[in-house]
């Protein structure tokens, strides 16, 4: 077993994963988890805001589809490409919102943390983004955020299932993980990813309350230590 995931029956975890949200977050400000889960019918909460029939019909068709997406890996946002300027101040914006900081400054090459963007493909709208990470034979998920005016359309399940899809074709790499607010555990449980309660998390960093440890096995077999044992 990784460094990444400790039984129930041990004490500690060490691991060095970002947390998905900030608590520092307004009611208003929900995380994508949040959002997406009431979006797609696993809470039956009412929206903070009634929208009327045409209101949600011209969000709907301003939105971008699916079929008309591509996903950007390991985008640089320290020298960006000249038609992703755009995106990187979209993904700038978004993340203050939803997280009240700037995820970006965390991608370095010294920290290993790298930004995948969901653009249009005319790289004119940002559609999410993600930051990932492989450490100790797992591709942590540490931030993935949709636009609110895009949530419930599948960009964030998109986002999710390529990130799942790259992980498994890493040879060293055994199981997803990421940090999940107690209200998205249904959303991550229906991609395969299974809740751990009862364990401790070593980090740097503060944990927030109600965060849930959560794990998407690649294998059935255990991940190999480091060393190659």
């Amino acid at each position: 077993m990784s460094a990444a995931l400790l039984s129930e029956n041990e004490s500690t975890l060490s691991y060095d994963l970002l947390l998905l949200t900030s608590p520092k977050l307004s009611p208003t400000k929900k995380s994508f988890e949040q959002r997406s889960e009431e979006a797609d019918g696993a809470s039956t909460a009412e929206p903070e805001t009634p929208c009327s029939a045409s209101v949600i019909e011209s969000i709907s068709s301003a939105a971008p589809v699916l079929n008309n997406t591509i996903i950007l890996c390991n985008v640089s946002h320290a020298a960006p490409l000249a038609e992703h300027a755009g995106l990187i101040a979209q993904t700038r914006e978004l993340s203050g919102l939803v997280f009240d900081e700037d995820c970006l400054t965390s991608c370095t090459k010294k920290s290993h943390w790298k930004l995948s963007l969901l653009s249009t493909n005319d790289f004119a709208t940002l559609c999410g983004f993600a930051v990932t990470k492989v450490t100790n034979g797992a591709l942590a998920i540490a931030k993935i955020a949709v636009p609110v005016e895009f949530r419930g359309l599948g960009f964030g399940k998109l986002l999710m299932e390529d990130a799942i899809k790259t992980a498994k074709k890493q040879s060293d790499v055994f199981e997803v993980c990421l940090s999940s607010l107690s209200t998205a555990v249904t959303f991550y449980q229906r991609l395969g990813f299974k809740a751990y309660t009862g364990i401790k998390v070593k980090t740097d960093f503060e944990v927030v309350e109600g965060q849930v440890y959560m794990v998407k096995k690649l294998c059935g077999g255990r991940p190999r230590r480091r060393g190659g044992k």
